[in-house]
């Protein structure tokens, strides 16, 4: 028995190092009923010590956490006081991996409202991953993963912010509130609209975040929001990078992201039943007959613009309005694309490089085609396109005899675009769509044009059986 009272007397730390041996000779010693006890008496001074230890981490960091974060807190509302009145209830830290500040109430100066949230919140998978974040976002390096989370968002609709007259630019958008077409005497849905259909404020959510995967080069971007008896997104986006990223600046410098998978879902909570009501009341209509007047109305204001959507996805819209649900849409590219590059390429060609899919309250949409016609859009939009800029020619040197050759455009077979690598060129797809810019690679059935506008350049990627006509300037 001396054995077993000396185990049981023993410091914890020693248990923990060079202990063990000591044990396994109490065992030996002491009878069955006794060694269990031992056993566990010193099963749990181990795991209490390393409790208390894990503890006293947390609560350190979780103290210096919340004494930062209510530095930066007080900064922003002094330096914010120019603009608005900023008070809020107190910083919590939370154990699983969360900071953030609570009952938030601002009172911008410019207008006459008033908006509160409930909690503003950083998160991570855990509050040391919390406290990496930190340093890491300090040093300019790029986290693994982070999120930021607005709870209980809350603006009133009577007020300046949602309750203001619509601004005159937008009266005048072309396909600028096409939701509420067919809606009676009503052209636009603002804050007194929404009250009348039973709103009195506007409540909602939203979580932005994102996961890097550096072993597969994915960046997967996550976006979910709600708004209290109205309506639920959930968009997830997969963006492939060309190489890994260990700091912001590095992910920046970077070549543009493309597209590698995208889910966006859209659920209706409510607000499809109130707006059918409320227009079919305003309209005099029934609600059947104010949805086919809305859908009819939508097409032709859509195709006044350059856009024709199929019979197959204004059958669905008028199913999402007609019985709510959800609505899934998704896109799994063969292989990932630059988004810019899809305005160069027909709706049919973009359903095919995206593979795209749709769902309607579960029912795939069979039927996604669509067409439209850029120069209209871009009038609609007030995005005009840019005029083509003229082919930079090499200024002679003094000491060379001037032959003044004039180029011109020559019909090339598509075959042949290879030998013109670095040359100016006009080419013009099957579906009537004509490109005009500086071949740069032609390889494996892929035709690489780089285009220059206004705002840069973008290099497209177009099939060879795609291609209808080529010329080439020499």
């Amino acid at each position: 028995m001396v054995g077993i009272e000396q185990t049981i007397l023993m410091p914890c730390g020693k248990v923990a190092g060079g202990g063990v041996l000591l044990i396994i000779e109490s065992m030996a010693a002491a009878p069955p009923t006794t060694r269990k006890v031992s056993v566990m008496r010193k099963l749990m001074k181990i795991l209490t010590a390393l409790l208390i230890v894990l503890i006293l981490i947390g609560g350190g960091v979780g103290g210096y956490l919340w004494y930062d974060t209510k530095q930066k807190a007080d900064q922003l509302v002094m330096a914010a006081k120019p603009f608005a009145e900023i008070s809020y209830g107190g910083v919590e830290v939370s154990p699983a991996g969360s900071l953030g500040i609570n009952r938030l109430r601002i009172v911008p100066h410019m207008v006459n409202d008033v908006i509160t949230i409930g909690a503003v919140r950083f998160n991570a998978p855990n509050i040391l991953a919390l406290l990496k974040t930190r340093w890491q976002l300090e040093r300019g390096e790029l986290p693994d993963a982070l999120s930021l989370s607005v709870h209980g968002f809350e603006v009133p609709l009577h007020g300046g912010i949602l309750g203001a007259p619509l601004p005159s630019s937008r009266q005048n958008m072309p396909l600028g509130d096409l939701d509420a077409l067919g809606c009676g005497q009503v052209a636009h849905f603002g804050g007194t609209e929404w009250q009348e259909m039973g709103y009195d404020r506007f409540i909602g959510n939203i979580e932005i975040g994102y996961r890097l995967d550096n072993a597969r080069n994915v960046l997967m971007l996550r976006v979910d929001s709600n708004t209290r008896d109205w309506a639920t997104l959930n968009m997830d986006i997969g963006l492939a990078i060309p190489g890994s990223a260990q700091s912001i600046m590095e992910l920046a410098a970077q070549a543009k992201p493309k597209l590698a998978s995208l889910n966006v879902t859209i659920q209706d909570d409510g607000f499809n039943r109130r707006r059918n009501n409320y227009c079919a009341a305003k309209a005099g209509k029934t609600i059947d007959d104010y949805l086919a007047d809305h859908v009819r109305l939508l097409a032709e204001r859509l195709n006044a613009n350059g856009v024709n959507p199929g019979p197959g996805l204004m059958a669905a819209y008028r199913r999402f309005l007609s019985e709510g649900g959800r609505i899934v849409l998704t896109a799994t590219p063969p292989a990932p694309i630059d988004p810019a590059e899809l305005q160069y390429y027909s709706a049919e060609d973009i359903v095919k490089l995206l593979g795209l899919k749709m769902q309607v309250n579960g029912e795939a949409v069979a039927d996604l085609s669509a067409s439209w016609d850029s120069a209209k859009l871009a009038r609609a939009l007030g995005a005009e396109p840019a005029p083509e800029e003229p082919v930079e020619e090499a200024a002679p040197t003094p000491s060379e005899q001037v032959v003044m050759i004039q180029k011109s455009y020559h019909p090339t077979p598509v075959g042949e675009l290879g030998q013109y690598v670095g040359k100016i060129a006009k080419l013009k797809t099957v579906t009537g769509a004509a490109f005009r810019g500086q071949l740069e690679a032609v390889a494996e059935g892929i035709v690489k044009i780089k285009i220059r506008k206004s705002g840069g350049s973008v290099t497209l990627s177009l099939r060879t059986n795609e291609i209808d006509s080529a010329q080439v300037l020499y």
